[in-house]
């Protein structure tokens, strides 16, 4: 365990080399405002998610070097790394959701359950909001994966790590660093699990992700009828408790660019929210989603655009 302040000006608690499970964080006896609550009500405390897809956002200024670049460089915050979030879709959820149902009731043909799933998937890692700006790119993690071996792993596939466990306030995030062969600074750090893994893995051109907290907040019941193979929901009293989620960060030297064409930019870019607390950095600063919808718009009909744009 070590400590450090990040570019943010925020403390950090992280372990590198490993992702360390909510049990094994407990374990560590860290002093902790919410990690230790012990009034938070029954919840899935153990969701399989399998995710295709990841999401890098951005602000305008951001934006606006991505379409001129044709492609992500490392930020100028002397980071070697370019950060994208795992993107969980609807229906990724819905087979989490029969997944954990199998486990529960692995004897039982399930009838009649209605969806339940949707009311503790409600942490930032689900939603559609950002902190980071109101413009997301969307990609899968194999089309992400084609582009950074063609371009910075010839003749060869990227590596996949275990990064680190970072612990804040009230958030939990499990990195993974994807890299080239022949940089060697990430030799002691252990490969991401292909199949069996803890927390995360890699199979089937997906990233598998073990939930273990998928609420900020917490003010519904999770009640499980072992007689008749059913679980239902109830309602409380709200509590806040740690929620985790995974990042996945690309190594990237000085001068690297991450190159997509701009038709495929176009169509991998949409529009959220700016959520609280807002992370742009000045002289960044957020949209209204109007006026974000109406900024892409005017750059979507200008195919081939004015380079004097910029």
């Amino acid at each position: 365990m070590s400590m450090r302040t990040n570019a943010r000006n925020v403390v950090e608690t992280y372990f590198e080399g490993e992702h360390l499970s909510l049990s094994d964080l407990k374990e560590e006896y860290i002093p902790h405002r919410y990690l230790f609550k012990n009034n938070i009500p029954a919840y899935p405390e153990s969701v399989e998610f399998y995710v295709e897809k990841l999401s890098h956002v951005t602000g305008k200024r951001g934006l606006k070097g991505i379409l001129k670049d044709s492609g992500f460089r490392q930020p100028s915050d002397r980071s070697h790394f370019l950060w994208w979030e795992l993107w969980v879709t609807s229906d990724e959820i819905c087979s989490a959701e029969e997944r954990l149902l199998t486990s529960l009731f692995p004897r039982t043909r399930i009838r009649n359950q209605l969806p339940f799933l949707e009311y503790f998937t409600t942490s930032k890692a689900f939603q559609n909001g950002s902190p980071y700006g109101n413009f997301r790119f969307t990609f899968s993690i194999r089309e992400l994966l084609y582009h950074y071996g063609s371009q910075f792993c010839p003749g060869n596939s990227p590596v996949l790590r275990v990064y680190e466990t970072v612990l804040y306030r009230q958030e939990i995030l499990y990195a993974i660093v994807v890299h080239p062969r022949n940089i060697h600074c990430y030799d002691d750090y252990p490969r991401l699990p292909y199949d069996d893994f803890g927390v995360c893995g890699y199979a089937n051109k997906s990233i598998g992700w073990r939930c273990q907290a998928p609420s900020q907040t917490y003010m519904h019941r999770l009640n499980v009828n072992w007689k008749h193979g059913s679980v239902h929901i109830s309602t409380g009293d709200e509590q806040y408790y740690v929620w985790d989620h995974v990042c996945v960060a690309f190594h990237m030297e000085p001068g690297w660019v991450l190159h997509v064409d701009q038709d495929r930019l176009f169509k991998r870019l949409n529009v959220c929210e700016v959520s609280h607390p807002c992370l742009l950095k000045p002289p960044e600063s957020p949209l209204s989603l109007h006026r974000a919808e109406n900024f892409l718009s005017s750059l979507k009909a200008r195919e081939g655009y004015d380079r004097a744009w910029y």
